[in-house]
């Protein structure tokens, strides 16, 4: 049980769930001398390239070295997107999105959602981030001014700090929920649209720069979790002093200043001629698949929104949850080349199958002795403050540990350690779930504190290899889109573990909602917990025949091609017949010339 995760759990893919979570992410990588596939200069220990030691180090040096680091990417990455990536990712995914997150669940609370329903309202919300592909497409086809990016960065900022103004200001008496999950989601559109096009925009500076692209992938992360720890910090004095409400006021603020370095045009972008755009469409047109995916994936994530909105009965929103995940699933296996669609479908199954009971755990942990009686009764502060920040902390040392200890490891090795680790670090939930840890003397904040500690930790050496790969998989000229598909399918898949979480509690009847002597509804909590563990044990199954054995510091894109080899081509005989790939002895790709 980690500590940031509270009620709402809004992850993007870009964080460990996009996700997203939170969450929620990638670091530099220390990588081994002779890994690197597209630079001579190496990223370990001091080796490569650099100023001062810094460039392509893999990481800080002498007191972490954090001049030379920024000089370093600065001569690189140029100040102006350096200062675009600081107002989008740390002002606004790590701070804004950070601060809004942890007043969500007492909003909720303040008009007495069930816990049930507040995961189908945050699944609600949570496929602003699912909607990213369409986002994508639009940018890489329709430019506005010869602009594939910030214009509708611009667009997706008024519509969000608009629908933040609107629940800071509007009364309680005269907001009703649905209004704020609509809010909230259109919140996230503005976070998912900003996100995605920053992130697609370093992702095409990495490809360029590959030796570099932990450095970046080491600023963009770090600095949000930096960001994220400030606004948990606040969270808690802002909550108690102004309310839930207002908080999103103040957030407002932030998420609108995101206009000033678009407008001034820090995203680096060059003017797209008509001759760019009929190339990008040409190109487009021969991977006519990732058009239909987006397709698939809009009508994905409509079909979600407006059933979380108007149906409150969990069995339909985790049945047609499945269904379309299901649909996705297919859809994306036969339409892209086997190494990203098996990917692809390693992150859908792995975040369906982590079912989220948070919303139920929210209320466990900040219910009062009039609401239940044996609780562990977290006061605002602590939850959200001493918690939170705890996260965050632990956080940066899954950072550091990842690229001090695991950069050097396969994907699939460090994935398989990490997703057994941190089962088994869940189940130690059980203990205070039962309120075990009571009879034992073991004090409730001590105990979640120091157990939720350790799961930040792994949670973020599941989630890291994950980024690395998935910024590899964006074909030139298609990054946006490309990348949008495939965080998608994550964001998706939080969803659908929020829906199917759902049923979950709802059938073992836990579903409090704030209300007076509730102590009843956390009888069977445990009980959820346990279910919600094994499961991602099964996901361990799908690993070996998912993900490469690959070294991380390996692009796994070849012939800027997302469907090269895909069932659909070899269907069609447009993919010429090869002999199979063999990769760390597992075959990855059979009977395809152009794929991984």
């Amino acid at each position: 049980m980690k500590p940031w995760q509270n009620a709402n759990d809004s992850t993007d893919a870009s964080g460990p769930a996009e996700s997203d979570p939170l969450l929620p992410q990638d670091v530099e990588k220390n990588f081994p001398k002779g890994k690197s596939s597209s630079s001579a200069s190496q990223l370990g220990d001091g080796a490569g390239t650099s100023t001062d030691g810094a460039a392509g180090s893999g990481g800080f040096t002498g007191a972490f070295g954090l001049r030379a680091y920024m000089s370093s990417l600065e001569q690189v990455f140029g100040r102006r997107f350096l200062v675009m990536l600081m107002v989008v990712q740390h002002m606004l995914k790590g701070f804004v999105m950070a601060l809004a997150d942890a007043a969500r669940p007492f909003l909720y609370k303040s008009y007495h959602v069930s816990a049930p329903q507040v995961q189908i309202f945050n699944g609600v919300a949570m496929t602003a981030w699912a909607v990213k592909p369409v986002l994508g497409l639009l940018s890489d086809m329709v430019p506005i001014g010869g602009k594939n990016k910030a214009p509708y960065m611009i667009m997706a900022t008024i519509v969000g700090g608009g629908a933040f103004v609107y629940v800071g200001v509007t009364p309680q008496a005269s907001l009703s929920v649905v209004a704020i999950v609509v809010c909230v989601f259109l919140q996230n559109l503005q976070g998912s649209t900003c996100d995605l096009l920053s992130e697609a925009k370093y992702a095409e500076k990495i490809q360029q720069n590959p030796a570099h692209g932990p450095d970046m992938l080491t600023f963009v992360w770090m600095g949000m979790t930096v960001a994220g720890l400030l606004a948990i910090g606040l969270s808690s004095f802002a909550i108690e002093t102004v309310g839930p409400h207002h908080v999103y006021l103040i957030c407002a603020v932030p998420a609108m200043l995101v206009c000033v370095p678009l407008a001034m045009g820090y995203m680096d972008e060059q003017t797209q001629t008509a001759a760019d755009v009929a190339e990008t469409r040409r190109r487009f047109w021969e991977q006519s698949e990732t058009g239909f995916l987006c397709v698939v994936m809009l009508v994905a994530t409509l079909t979600l929104m407006a059933c979380g909105l108007f149906i409150a009965s969990p069995y339909i929103n985790c049945v047609v949850s499945l269904v379309v995940a299901a649909g996705v699933l297919v859809s994306f296996s036969v339409l892209l080349s086997p190494a990203i669609a098996k990917f692809n479908a390693f992150a859908l199954i792995q975040t369906s199958f982590t079912l989220s009971i948070s919303g139920a755990t929210f209320y466990f942990f900040t219910d009062t002795p009039e609401q239940y009686p044996e609780g562990p009764h977290f006061s605002t502060f602590f939850y959200t403050t001493v918690m939170g920040v705890g996260g965050a902390l632990m956080s940066i040392v899954g950072l550091v540990t990842y690229r001090r200890y695991f950069s050097s490891w396969s994907y699939r090795s460090l994935l398989v350690m990490a997703n057994v680790v941190g089962s088994v670090l869940s189940l130690l939930d059980l203990i205070i779930l039962t309120r075990t840890n009571v009879r034992l003397g073991i004090p409730d904040r001590a105990f979640i504190l120091g157990n939720g500690a350790l799961e930040t930790m792994i949670s973020q050496w599941q989630w890291m290899p994950q980024v690395v790969i998935l910024s590899y998989m964006c074909p030139e000229g298609m990054e946006a889109t490309m990348y949008a598909l495939l965080a998608g399918c994550h964001n998706l898949g939080a969803t659908v573990a929020g829906n199917c979480g759902a049923l979950l509690l709802h059938l073992l009847e836990c579903q409090p909602s704030g209300k007076a002597n509730e102590g009843y509804q956390f009888e069977n909590l445990w009980q959820a917990s346990l279910i919600s563990t094994v499961l991602p044990l099964a996901v361990i199954l799908f690993l070996f025949q998912l993900i490469p054995e690959k070294p991380q510091d390996e692009n796994l894109l070849r012939n800027n091609s997302a469907t090269d080899g895909s069932l659909w081509q070899r269907f069609r005989g447009h993919a010429q017949e090869d002999t199979p790939m063999e990769v760390g002895g597992s075959e990855l790709m059979p009977a395809t010339a152009n794929g991984l």
